[in-house]
């Protein structure tokens, strides 16, 4: 299956953005060890590099989650012109999809 021009490229900025999750944690995780270390101004000026770590991870997670709000709604957009498009192929998939749907719970409720 070909993956149309217009379509965002997600997976590669999910694993982008996993990736940089991982190691701000990683870097949260040192810096609260350094923490346990040290006392006074130290530890103040540690827990403020952790929360400014903290603060960045959020920021990268509300923009993961904007990119994947805008892929949802890409594939939906898709889906519907392509339900619109052809609509008994449509009923079709919907009714073998239902079809396979129901046979695995009939087939999972059957074991002892």
């Amino acid at each position: 299956m070909q993956v149309p021009a217009n379509e965002p490229a997600f997976p590669a900025a999910a694993d982008r953005t996993v990736e940089e999750l991982n190691r701000i944690v990683a870097q949260a995780e040192s810096l609260l060890r350094t923490l346990g270390q040290e006392g006074g101004q130290a530890a103040e000026a540690v827990r403020d590099r952790v929360n400014e770590t903290l603060q960045q991870a959020k920021a990268k997670l509300a923009a993961t989650t904007a990119e994947a709000e805008v892929v949802v709604e890409s594939l939906a957009d898709r889906a519907d012109s392509y339900v619109r498009s052809n609509p008994w192929q449509s009923v079709a998939i919907a009714a073998l999809l239902g079809g396979v749907v129901t046979y695995l719970v009939t087939k999972a409720s059957r074991r002892p």
